[in-house]
């Protein structure tokens, strides 16, 4: 599918031979999500989902052509709400589980969704991850002895225990 197709660009991009990650997704960890966002009422500001980040590797979406995704810009340190995407495109944001893997190089991206249509709105986020036991440490790329890894090896499933006060 379209995610393990990203794996090689991901592994090119920190360094990696191209099949780096092939044995960690030999049993990818993936889940859906159905979302339904009601129209908002009034001109007051209101999400959808409120602001965070996703716990996944990366998270694909294919969109409607309906605007009211807004991500943080780290840079600027604000909110951005993004252009209208086209229809059929899909957005790919980095989760957390990349950020830690990568040592901070990829970043997860925070965002929140509103609805300002006057209609009803779906979405199904694609959430995707290694295989639930795979230990990740450190990318070998992503450390050195300038950057000493930021996160002790974890696996997904000890990730989300973390995420949820397990």
């Amino acid at each position: 599918g379209l995610a393990e197709r990203l794996l090689p660009i991901y592994a090119v991009a920190l360094d990696l031979p191209a099949d780096y990650f092939q044995v960690a997704f030999e049993e990818p960890f993936f889940r859906l999500r159905m979302t339904h966002y009601r129209p908002r009422e009034g001109d007051g500001e209101s999400f959808g989902i409120h602001p965070h980040v996703d716990t996944s590797f990366i998270t694909l979406l294919i969109t409607d052509g309906t605007p009211g995704l807004n991500i943080f810009s780290r840079r600027r340190n604000e909110w951005i709400q993004m252009p209208t995407p086209r229809p059929n495109a899909f957005i790919v944001n980095s989760g957390e589980l990349l950020r830690q893997w990568s040592n901070d190089k990829f970043l997860s991206t925070r965002h929140f969704v509103t609805n300002a249509s006057k209609r009803d709105r779906y979405s199904v986020p694609f959430f995707f991850t290694p295989n639930s036991d795979y230990k990740m440490e450190c990318l070998p790329t992503c450390c050195g002895a300038d950057n000493p890894p930021k996160y002790p090896p974890f696996s997904y499933n000890e990730s989300q225990g973390r995420v949820q006060g397990e």
